[in-house]
This record gives structure tokens, sequence and C-alpha cells, in this order.
């Protein structure tokens, strides 16, 4: 049922940043769970 979730929310944000003026957007898809075990998280607290 995430999964569902996810996808139709990335749809949203994809149709909401095309109906935008300024097209100067990215986006950035990642595994929140993988990206933030291999981060340093002191680094992530000083930012």
């Amino acid at each position: 049922m995430q999964g569902w979730f996810n996808i139709l929310k990335s749809i949203n944000v994809i149709h909401y940043i095309n109906k935008l003026k300024d097209k100067n957007h990215v986006i950035i898809p990642l595994d929140a769970e993988k990206a933030f075990d291999k981060i340093q998280h002191p680094f992530m607290i000083k930012s």
C-alpha cells in the first residue's frame, strides 16, 4: 500500500512542477533509508 501512495505522490509532484512557469526544477529519486545509512551523521547535524 505504501508503494502506491509514493507513486501517486510522485505523479502529483511531477504534474505540479510541469504547471509552473519557471522550468528550472530537478527531481532526484532516492531510497531514503539507504541514503541515510550511507551518509555521515555528523555532517547532517552540522548542515
